[in-house]
């Protein structure tokens, strides 16, 4: 949601970068940077640029190598951010497919502070050819498979590790303090209210409460009077666009759940949300029940509200009474080719259902197409085709291509190669296996030794877990390939299985074939406008069973 009060919006860095030549230098081998920086930190570009010129100091010095790229992050490396680093998805990719051959960072623990998973990533490098250079660690410990090497590069990633788990603990403690006092602790402040001044509660506690926006505060009380007479969310949106200037992210009208979320945030009561659980699909959550409360169990109230109770409660049950039956939306018919169809812009189409105009009867016909959405989301321009098609002849198409690649010689063809690819698989667990049950064993002989006594136990008996359940997910990995490949079910099987099957299942069968389907701009039939990319044509094939 745009603010009418900000008007710099942070910069985000690009996931990655081409900086150098297109080839390297002859005599030098080409090297990727990676540059993280967390974003709890306020340094920013200064930070990301000061690795920067370490790393091309330090390669500069060692001579023999070419930079190329970089792929840059601001997120922090804990558990649930390797999701969110598109720099760190990016760089591994390329790793995957062989384009990265070199990677510099300024220090082991921007890649990863899980020591796990960090040591995993190491030995896929390892094992990949993928020389790896660090400013502050040793790369030639990093790039050995010894396993004295291992040994301190898993006490490196251990000690990451454990100043994580320090830094969370001090982080929720803080929350929790300041949770009852009704103080801010870190993020945007919430729509209608901008952070007040530092003070000084009665009982010393130091902190900054929230305080009411001049524009959207006002903005939100309009909101309330506006849904009691009966005005919808839309009509909200325009009167906030109108009267205040208030803007979606394209520079439209809010989105309307974004008015809803507003509306219904126990906010407007002057309550502070606390200990919010993770959204999840499907999952309603009351969010009264997540509230800060005084030691008499009374709600904390940390900023001005916009309403008193029974007025919020008349606003929820206007917004409830209304429903969503109205409204066209998307779940209003099985959409089979979510997640497949593709438009020219790179980004997925969606299922959306076009109200026509009135017929005889007075009724509005219904017209359902797939359509790339990215130019409303993401702003004008992202997507200069703007594909869309017919959803009927898309899915009749679809569904007809795949009973013919059932009944084609393909199948058969890619039956046999699956066949070979899990061969391949296995070995390369067993491979796998026996040197991490090798790295075991010589963890298990340092046991007893100078450098393991005293705290360093604790760090050894980390060690030994991660294997283990490095051994653990392998040996699991290694069960399921034992299974083979399961036989080929024919057209005739599933033709007369498919009329029973829900969205879901079929959908399912698609993907287990199709990788991608590239649907075209402009006019025509569907055979002409649709392509269609099979997983055993791409990397990362999936069977069929």
């Amino acid at each position: 949601m745009k603010r009418p009060a900000v008007t710099n919006v942070p910069s985000r860095h690009l996931p990655f970068r081409w900086t150098g030549p297109e080839v390297a230098s002859p005599g030098t081998r080409p090297v990727f940077l990676y540059l993280r920086l967390s974003r709890a930190h306020g340094d920013g570009q200064d930070a990301i640029e000061r690795q920067r010129i370490d790393l091309t100091r330090m390669l500069t010095g060692e001579g023999g190598w070419t930079i190329m790229g970089e792929y840059v992050d601001r997120d922090s490396a804990s558990s649930y951010a390797t999701r969110e680093r598109r720099g760190w998805r990016a760089l591994n990719a390329a790793i995957t497919s062989g384009r990265v051959e070199a990677v510099a960072f300024w220090k082991l623990d921007r890649t990863s502070r899980i020591a796990a998973r960090c040591l995993e990533w190491v030995a896929q490098c390892q094992r990949r050819g993928v020389t790896l250079l660090s400013h502050q660690d040793s790369s030639e410990e990093l790039n050995s498979v010894a396993a004295g090497a291992k040994l301190v590069t898993g006490v490196k990633a251990l000690l990451a590790e454990a100043e994580t788990d320090t830094m969370s603990e001090r982080q929720r403690a803080a929350k929790r303090h300041a949770a009852p006092a009704g103080f801010m602790n870190g993020g945007r402040p919430p729509f209608g209210w901008q952070p007040g001044p530092r003070i000084v509660d009665a009982v010393g506690r130091s902190g900054r409460r929230l305080v009411p926006d001049p524009v959207e505060h006002p903005a939100l009380k309009d909101a309330v009077t506006l849904l009691l007479g009966g005005a919808g969310l839309r009509q909200v949106a325009t009167h906030w666009y109108s009267t205040y200037g208030i803007r979606g992210p394209s520079g439209g009208l809010v989105a309307e759940e974004m008015v809803r979320r507003a509306v219904t945030s126990p906010r407007m009561l002057g309550y502070r949300p606390h200990l919010v659980p993770e959204h999840r699909a499907g999952v309603k959550v009351e969010l009264l029940d997540y509230i800060a409360r005084t030691p008499e169990g009374e709600p904390v109230i940390s900023q001005e509200p916009v309403c008193d109770f029974p007025t919020w409660m008349r606003v929820q049950e206007a917004l409830s009474s209304r429903g969503t039956v109205a409204r066209n939306g998307w779940g209003s018919r099985a959409w089979l080719l979510t997640g497949l169809l593709t438009c020219p812009c790179g980004r997925p189409l969606h299922g959306v259902a076009q109200s026509q105009k009135p017929g005889p009867d007075g009724q509005r016909p219904i017209r359902y197409v797939y359509r790339c959405k990215a130019n409303r989301i993401y702003g004008a321009g992202a997507c200069p085709a703007g594909a869309s098609i017919t959803a009927t002849a898309a899915e009749q198409h679809v569904t007809q291509w795949f009973f013919d690649y059932l009944s084609g010689p393909r199948i058969e063809e890619d039956h046999a190669r699956m066949v070979d690819e899990l061969h391949h698989a296995v070995g390369r667990v067993e491979a796998e296996l026996a040197v991490v049950r090798e790295e075991r064993e010589a963890l298990l002989a340092n046991q007893g030794q100078t450098q393991f006594r005293g705290g360093m136990v604790n760090v050894l008996f980390g060690m030994l877990r991660d294997v283990q359940e490095r051994i653990d997910r392998l040996e699991t990995e290694l069960l399921a390939l034992g299974d083979g490949v399961p036989a080929i079910l024919t057209r005739d099987q599933i033709a007369e299985a498919w009329p029973t099957l829900n969205n879901e299942s079929r959908k399912m069968l698609l993907r287990q074939v199709i990788q991608r389907v590239d649907l075209r701009a402009g006019r025509g039939t569907a055979a002409a406008r649709i392509t269609i990319l099979l997983r055993s044509d791409l990397a990362g094939s999936e069977q069929l069973a």
